[in-house]
């Protein structure tokens, strides 16, 4: 594993706790694809799931970025980043 992909990995498992904290179901795939990311499930409402990345700019500064390449916060915000996954995985009940 490369320095940068084991730094992202290190990321999202920060991510992962913080959402386990909030009643979320996560898994870290890290070892499909050229990326790692978190799949994070919503268990009220197992349809709203969404993967989740963590990427470096050219600056070196490391943010979240859901899957359809929202950026959703710098990793060292995981409560943030945390708070916005959540209200993409939001379910209103009527």
């Amino acid at each position: 594993m490369t320095a940068k992909r084991g730094e992202a990995v290190d990321h999202l498992r920060r991510l992962a706790s913080q959402l386990e904290a909030h009643s979320f179901q996560v898994h870290l795939r890290s070892s499909h694809g050229p990326d790692p990311r978190l799949h994070v499930v919503n268990p009220m409402a197992p349809t709203m799931t969404e993967d989740v990345l963590a990427t470096h700019d050219e600056d070196g500064e490391w943010w979240f970025w859901l899957s359809w390449a929202g950026r959703i916060g710098q990793a060292e915000d995981v409560a943030t980043a945390a708070e916005r996954v959540a209200s993409v995985l939001h379910v209103i009940r009527r």
